[in-house]
């Protein structure tokens, strides 16, 4: 329940809200009700613990609209201006602004977090194990029913990443792709592993909740949680830079009309009282 990965709520608020207006702005009012039902599956909370973690996630989304939107719309507004003289290190500036929006958003949950953990008994420390055992199990059993290639996979999601861009690849950009990707290791198996340790880290964590010190150590134990790898990030920047700087005018204005229709969906939130 605790590892919550705020890299994904950042792409989940993104993209729904720039998925069209309508929808965009309909999914962005129920982002509260959307965490707190996904942190409700964790274990059999009281009535009083429900009741604190859907006011908490009431006060993420009007600190996020408040705040955080305002960034969001700073961040499409760089990176609608990418044109043809794109290179990773313009890629890279975006990603650490989306970077420094996740740390955000872990800063402003963690208080919550730490004050909802102490209130956990051992039954529920014991059911939120389970509970991880079960989604890394999952993923596990997910990857080896996988038949296709790691190589496919990821070319298929840069494919559907550009069309939510509005532009569709052509050949010799998708050949872009195939000729990088090979330089991507495939990590998936050591991620599951490597949370897996986390996981059981946490678990030790919670147990320890009376401790003096179990602020510190639940903070140091979630800033520490990182699955990124900058060999994989980099290879991911340069293709995303370069397939940027080859689009041709019917692509470039493909992109600039979806970007725009972004930051109206964010302006439209934005006037929605909280």
């Amino acid at each position: 329940m605790i590892r919550k990965n705020f890299k994904t709520i950042i792409i989940l608020v993104v993209i729904n809200i720039s998925s069209c207006s309508v929808v965009g702005e309909f999914w962005y009012e129920r982002i509260d009700q959307y965490i707190a039902n996904q942190m409700l599956e964790y274990a059999s909370f009281t009535e009083n613990q429900k009741i604190f973690i859907r006011n908490f996630t009431e006060d993420y989304k009007s600190w996020n609209r408040e705040t955080e939107l305002p960034k969001y719309k700073r961040l499409l507004i760089q990176f609608k201006a990418l044109d043809n003289q794109t290179d990773i290190d313009d890629i890279e500036d975006i990603f650490q602004s989306g970077m420094e929006l996740s740390a955000s958003s872990r800063d402003f949950l963690l208080p919550y977090l730490i004050e909802l953990s102490k209130t956990l008994s051992t039954k529920q420390i014991k059911e939120i194990e389970i509970h991880l055992n079960g989604l890394s199990e999952k993923k596990r059993t997910s990857l080896k029913k996988e038949t296709k290639d790691y190589d496919e996979i990821l070319g298929k999601s840069f494919v559907r990443f550009f069309r939510l861009l509005g532009v569709k690849l052509n050949a010799k950009q998708k050949n872009i792709i195939r000729i990088h990707i090979s330089n991507i290791e495939d990590t998936r198996y050591q991620l599951i592993n490597n949370k897996e340790v986390w996981d059981q880290e946490l678990i030790r964590i919670l147990a320890l909740k009376n401790n003096n010190n179990f602020n510190n150590l639940l903070i140091a134990h979630i800033n520490a949680l990182n699955s990124e790898d900058r060999n994989t990030r980099a290879v991911i920047n340069n293709i995303t830079a370069e397939i940027i700087a080859s689009f041709d005018e019917k692509q470039s204005k493909k992109f600039q009309n979806k970007l725009g229709k972004f930051l109206r969906t964010i302006d439209n939130i934005s006037e929605i009282k909280a």
